[in-house]
């Protein structure tokens, strides 16, 4: 199934994409997204791209949400991870928690933007009303501008001992906290994605009511559309795969730029003219287009599946990791063949070599790991033997 992208609100991304160029050098030496670029996301009001409607988020499907994420992260791919990880949180925050929490936290004059690990490396302890939180987190990206800050927990009961959920597995929780209640370290000196602001945050016995939590593995949809169906982890995977798309395109017209102007030392012609170059920015050109269609038509799949359906079955849900995967594997193979036909100017600072940094950097993310791979292997070969 072809995708269906509503191009009104990737306009909005395109609109600030100079502004957010401009930009990428202030932002690696601070090290988190600039005041004017979080005033343009603000106002273009794509840190609730996937908030409903009622909340007053742009409440858009997710193949709209892919094509943003991706044309943020071809300007620079540090605004563009943080904006994924600012509007997926904030998604979350509205749809999954409780209804006076979610008010709260999307009042008509004052929006939350969300930020956070939502990894359950924190302990969450049951108490009358909520739960009592202590952790310490890394990799809080785009928290510097965050006005709520998600921690992933694993549930304890008062006693300390772990929670298990229906599932067997421990019981893991995310809980919401206003950004005053949590204790920011810094240390984000990194190779890449420099600009995100991936800051350390300790958490020392906060109470967090209840309704401000949800379960990681167990949540139910509260509160907006159909469009939101295709679930935490799906959403999730499509701004991994939208970031990696833009920065490998990114990568891909730089080097085509170059082409036609650098000549390496001791070469007597322009890389553009050599036979080796055309072919691998060929490979490398057709490779991340192909997985782009690959990706739009299976997050396409996903969504029609969920609409219909309610569901996206288990197959379908291990894709979607596995495409992501695919894709950042895809665009940081062709950033790679950019920066090494740049020759020294890939040394210096640039976009080439921050595109090579960002994606070296994001390709270590989790989400992203090998084995999404191998589930994924997994669930063909059990759908290929099941009578």
């Amino acid at each position: 199934m072809s995708a269906t992208i509503d191009e009104a609100i990737v306009a909005r991304a395109r609109a600030i994409a100079p502004l957010i160029e401009a930009d990428a050098d202030r932002a690696e030496a601070d090290t988190t997204t600039t005041t004017v670029v979080v005033d343009a996301l603000r106002e273009s009001e794509l840190f609730w791209l996937l908030v409903p409607r009622e909340f007053g988020g742009l409440d858009t499907d997710v193949c709209t949400a892919l094509a943003v994420f991706e044309t943020l992260a071809y300007a620079d791919g540090s605004v563009g991870w943080s904006a994924m990880a600012n509007s997926t949180s904030s998604c979350f925050a509205a749809i999954y928690t409780g209804e006076s929490a979610a008010r709260t936290m999307f009042t008509d004059d004052a929006r939350a933007i969300h930020a956070g690990m939502l990894g359950p490396v924190g302990s969450a302890r049951r108490v009358d009303g909520g739960y009592r939180v202590t952790g310490q987190y890394s990799f809080g990206s785009g928290c510097a501008h965050a006005s709520y800050i998600g921690a992933g927990t694993i549930e304890t009961g008062d006693d300390g001992r772990q929670l298990t959920a229906d599932s067997g597995l421990p019981a893991m929780r995310v809980v919401l906290m206003p950004r005053d209640q949590v204790d920011f370290r810094g240390n984000w000196d990194v190779i890449g994605l420099q600009a995100t602001g991936s800051y350390d945050y300790v958490v020392d016995d906060v109470f967090v009511p209840e309704g401000f939590t949800y379960s990681l593995l167990e949540h139910t949809q509260q509160r907006g559309g159909e469009n939101y169906g295709i679930g935490l982890f799906a959403i999730t995977g499509a701004g991994h795969a939208g970031f990696g798309l833009g920065v490998g395109r990114r990568a891909l017209d730089e080097i085509m730029k170059l082409a036609s102007t650098r000549v390496r030392m001791a070469g007597f012609a322009t890389i553009g003219t050599e036979q080796l170059f055309q072919h691998d920015l060929g490979v490398h050109d057709c490779a991340l287009r192909a997985a782009r269609a690959l990706v739009f038509e299976t997050y396409a799949d996903a969504d029609a599946q969920a609409r219909a359906k309610g569901v996206v079955d288990v197959t379908t849900q291990a894709r979607l990791r596995a495409v992501a995967t695919y894709a950042t594997r895809v665009a940081t193979d062709a950033t790679r063949f950019a920066f090494s036909w740049a020759g020294s100017a890939g040394l210096r600072d640039g976009v080439i070599q921050r595109c090579l940094r960002d994606l070296l950097a994001g390709s270590q993310h989790i989400y992203v790991d090998n084995n999404t791979l191998t589930g994924y292997a997994t669930a063909l070969v059990t759908d290929a033997s099941a009578p």
